[in-house]
């Protein structure tokens, strides 16, 4: 029988096919008979395809070097138990069709943002039009797909979706029926298996473990957290472990470092449970140490925050922070934020960080956990969630008077209409109607104040004093921006030990924005400069502070000064100087003056008569007298007419005058000047700068002869000279 392929082959040997000049040009080439195979390449020379027998023995049809697929779509990622199901819809980026060598499609997953390998591959899908694949994962997972062709070419990754975690395992998610009593033990669970204390308020939580990827900041997730963060560092020894996330604070005014840990989904209603360890360096300068969670709505706007928050004292050593927060009205998320507020310099450390939800009311079976599993005092009034204890809950005259502190009923806890007029204690309103304001989140002394919940607001609240910062009453002004780290403020300081009253009006803190929902918020982003306005007082003075990067003043005419006395007037693009009414010289530095004409001099500087050497004197008569002036280009002029009284014969070196020291040139070379005597007869003077002289030096003779007469007289008025 003869061999099928050697038959193909001898068919097609030397054959060369051409399609006309309007195709595309196709080649056909085979190899040698010998070889057993037929070798197709395209019309650029590339191997196409094997026909015969292949490099590894076999026979067959084998296709190489296929085109990458198209890039798929991204995928859907849908939370289930014990993982993430992943699915695709069967589609390519720009609606590409499936190519007919389309092999397999490849799933890939992490725990951050990375390119796909053989290291991530977790599972694949072998239809072409998609299907879904469930990823075992005990943490949040980011995922990509890959599409591959029979040649094992592989498409560009698809767009990255995630970071998504497994479904908490909830009552709803257990089948009904499938945990029945065959399969407990009799009295497995009874309230002896329970602690007494062991279950309390803040700690009823879902079984969802811990919300927060690597709380106790060991592992690569938090390397990855602070790699874009200057100002947060995993430094060690950590709270009983080996690791803690630490803030290195330096700044010249107190500023609020944030570093974002998580973005959780989250619905408005949901609770949930915070606590973190937290230590300060004795160097530490700054107001709290924070720990907190920023409510977003669907488009990225910031709702508002909830969380806990401490007063951080230098040297503080590991202590634990507590509490609960619940998601506001149009909440989707929930980003998680550990911050160093207000903070000037020294390190703030966080560890062992945890959110967890929080089972309500409405999740435990009525009677279920009677008094017997609770510590006595285990229920304080700061456990219960507001409102969840109404007037139903309460017996009848169980509460009195004498069953209540001071400022232990809140607003916040009664009904509306509950408290009629003649309720109120006569002036303990003080006569004022408060409308508008709602009380929210404190006691009625010392209340915060809001206009509204969300959004532009204004704030009234207290700050309470820490070791470096007395107590202060403040007003805030939120505008609801998602770049906002910190509102506008206004707020009084009060220092009894100085006696010190400070008001200071300051910008709000905020952040350079970024794409809503990108992980770049997870670093420390850095924030824009503040400006503030400061006023105090000090015995005799009174100060106006003003920081900013630049100031502008929009008015027409601005006075430096008291207006009747002098001071200072910038009007338009003139500059001027006032006293009692009238225009006075511009003094720069104390020294340059402009004065109301436009000439400019040094500041006190006028002509003045030098000390003339012996037998020397002012010509007299209506001539001009013997003066020098320092002006300001640092030059010094002479002026005036001189004769010597003395007939005694002229000598070289006779001192004709002394300039006093600010008027002598800061060099130490002598300097000569000619001068003519009114005969014509030239003679020269040279000034010493070291000693002021101004004497007689190269006397002609009829020079030496006019001046002996006692009549003759030199003018100096031609003489100037530099001082440097």
């Amino acid at each position: 029988m003869s061999n099928p392929i050697a038959a193909l082959a001898a068919r097609l040997a030397g054959v060369e096919r051409r399609l006309d000049s309007t195709s595309r040009t196709a080649q056909l080439a085979y190899s040698s008979i010998e070889d057993g195979a037929i070798s197709v390449f395209d019309g650029e020379g590339s191997l196409r395809a094997i026909i015969g027998q292949q490099p590894d023995g076999t026979t067959g049809l084998n296709v190489t070097n296929g085109p990458p697929p198209p890039q798929p779509t991204a995928p859907t990622l849908v939370p289930s138990i014990g993982g993430v199901t992943v699915g695709w819809d069967g589609r390519f980026i720009g609606g590409s069709a499936t190519p007919l060598d389309w092999a397999r499609l490849e799933i890939h997953t992490a725990e951050v943002e990375f390119t796909p390998d053989v290291t991530t591959l977790r599972a694949t899908i072998e239809s072409p039009q998609g299907g879904t694949f469930t990823v075992l994962a005990e943490t949040p997972q980011y995922v990509c797909l890959v599409a591959r062709n029979t040649s094992g070419t592989a498409s560009p990754p698809s767009p990255m979706a995630g970071p998504l975690g497994r479904m908490p395992v909830v009552a709803e998610a257990v089948l009904d029926g499938i945990v029945g009593e065959l399969a407990l033990a009799d009295a497995a669970v009874s309230r002896a298996k329970i602690a007494v204390g062991a279950v309390d308020a803040d700690r009823l939580a879902i079984g969802t473990g811990n919300l927060l990827p690597d709380g106790g900041f060991e592992g690569a997730y938090s390397e990855k957290l602070i790699a874009d963060s200057p100002d947060w560092h995993l430094t060690g020894p950590g709270n009983n472990s080996a690791r803690c996330l630490t803030a290195h604070v330096t700044a010249e005014l107190p500023t609020t470092r944030g570093q974002q840990l998580a973005v959780l989904p989250a619905s408005p209603g949901d609770r949930f449970f915070l606590a973190v360890d937290y230590q300060t360096s004795t160097d530490w300068s700054g107001l709290a140490a924070r720990f907190s969670l920023r409510w977003c709505d669907a488009s990225g706007a910031t709702l508002g925050f909830g969380g806990i928050e401490r007063a951080a004292t230098p040297g503080t050593t590991w202590a634990r922070m507590v509490g609960q927060a619940q998601a506001p009205a149009d909440t989707v998320r929930a980003e998680v934020w550990a911050e160093a507020v207000q903070a000037s310099q020294g390190r703030l450390s966080f560890d062992n960080g945890e959110v967890r939800t929080v089972v309500t009311a409405g999740m435990v079976l009525a009677g279920s956990i009677g008094t017997a599993e609770l510590a006595a005092e285990s229920i304080t009034g700061e456990k219960v969630v507001a409102q969840t204890i109404t007037g139903r809950e309460v017996k009848f005259r169980t509460l009195t008077g004498d069953h209540m502190d001071v400022n232990s009923v809140r607003v916040a806890l009664l009904t509306a209409g509950v408290i009629s007029a003649d309720m109120i204690k006569a002036d303990a309103l003080n006569g004022k109607t408060v409308t508008g304001i709602k009380v929210i989140g404190a006691e009625i002394n010392g209340a915060t104040l809001r206009t509204a919940d969300s959004g532009s607001r204004v704030e009234i609240t207290s700050v309470p004093a820490t070791d470096t910062t007395p107590a202060s009453g403040r007003v805030q002004l939120p505008s609801g921006s998602v770049t906002e780290v910190e509102p506008a403020a206004v707020y009084s300081l009060y220092d009894p030990a100085s006696n010190k009253s400070t008001l200071r009006l300051q910008s709000a803190v905020l952040r350079d924005p970024t794409p809503t929902g990108a992980m770049r918020a997870m670093a420390s982003q850095p924030t824009w400069p503040t400006s503030a306005i400061t006023m105090w007082s000090e015995p005799d003075t009174s100060y106006l502070e003003l920081a900013a990067t630049k100031a502008i003043i929009d008015a027409q005419s601005v006075a430096f000064g008291g207006t009747v006395r002098s001071h200072l007037v910038v009007e338009g693009n003139e500059i001027r100087a006032e006293n009692l009414g009238g225009a006075t010289p511009v003094y720069l530095g104390g020294m340059f003056a402009v004065d109301p004409d436009g000439w400019i001099s040094r500041y006190n500087e006028v002509w003045r008569e030098p000390a003339l050497g012996s037998g020397w004197v002012h010509f007299g008569g209506t001539w001009d007298r013997i003066a020098y002036k320092v002006f300001p280009d640092k030059t010094v002029g002479l002026r005036g007419v001189l004769k010597r009284s003395s007939k005694d014969p002229v000598g070289a070196g006779e001192i004709v005058m002394v300039l006093p020291a600010a008027a002598r040139p800061k060099v130490s070379y002598t300097q000569q000047f000619q001068v003519l005597v009114s005969t014509g007869a030239a003679a020269f003077l040279n000034l010493n700068p070291a000693s002021g002289t101004l004497t007689l030096t190269n006397v002609t003779a009829g020079a030496a002869t006019a001046l002996a007469t006692g009549t003759a007289h030199v003018n100096l008025s031609s003489i100037r000279y530099p001082l440097d």
